[in-house]
């Protein structure tokens, strides 16, 4: 277990550093500017819609794996397996991270702190999938 929060530990400073290289957009709920029904709303939707860009990117890393000529069929398969148990493993990383430490370091922040996280977490992961599989 020790060496799987190492190897997650390692891959976020890794994607982090590839990830700051391309900014993600900001959401646009500001807490500021609209109410608390508008903001969960706004929320709730920027958290499906970066859900969504995050499989469609993942998808696509998946296809161009399969798309490189050059490489044998059994690397392929390999490549991307070990590229899925990647994501299931940042998924659950991202998950804990929103799910459980999200809303204690947000305390008194408007709106809800885990979907911020998760937003924030995929838009990164998303650009770092797209940087690494272009």
């Amino acid at each position: 277990m020790r060496r799987i929060a190492l190897i997650l530990t390692c891959l976020f400073l890794v994607s982090g550093a590839s990830a700051q290289q391309e900014k993600p957009p900001t959401p646009v709920c500001d807490s500021a500017r609209i109410g608390a029904r508008e903001l969960a709303d706004c929320l709730r939707t920027a958290s499906d819609k970066s859900e969504q860009a995050l499989q469609s990117t993942f998808a696509a890393a998946l296809k161009s794996i399969e798309l490189k000529s050059k490489i044998m069929a059994t690397r392929k398969t390999r490549w991307k397996r070990f590229l899925s148990d990647s994501q299931t493993q940042w998924a659950a990383w991202r998950d804990e991270e929103c799910q459980d430490l999200a809303p204690l370091e947000a305390a008194g922040a408007g709106g809800d702190p885990r979907l911020a996280c998760l937003i924030d977490h995929n838009a990164h992961r998303t650009a770092d999938l797209k940087a690494r599989y272009p």
